[in-house]
């Protein structure tokens, strides 16, 4: 059983940090689904929702939450800049 949390956690995990390059814009979501051809696409947010900034804002507050669970405190304040 704990096989499948652990691979729920590495799913959650690529989904945050894909999210967060492609808001930092180090990638696009183009860059991923090139590279994705043999591995499925996880990000953590809806691409169909770009134009709601009330998505936007509990994507981001929902990253930042994640980010301080695995203590990654830069991509937090990264973050924050974009509320």
């Amino acid at each position: 059983m704990s096989n499948i949390t652990d691979l729920n956690m590495k799913e959650l995990d690529l989904a945050m940090n894909n999210g967060y390059h492609i808001l930092m814009g180090d990638i696009t979501i183009d860059d991923l689904l090139s590279g994705s051809s043999k591995h499925k696409l996880y990000i953590a947010f809806d691409p169909d929702k770009l134009n709601s900034n009330d998505y936007w804002d509990n994507i981001i507050n929902s990253m930042i939450d994640y980010f301080i669970e695995t203590e990654e405190y830069e991509k937090c304040a990264e973050l924050k800049k974009l509320l």
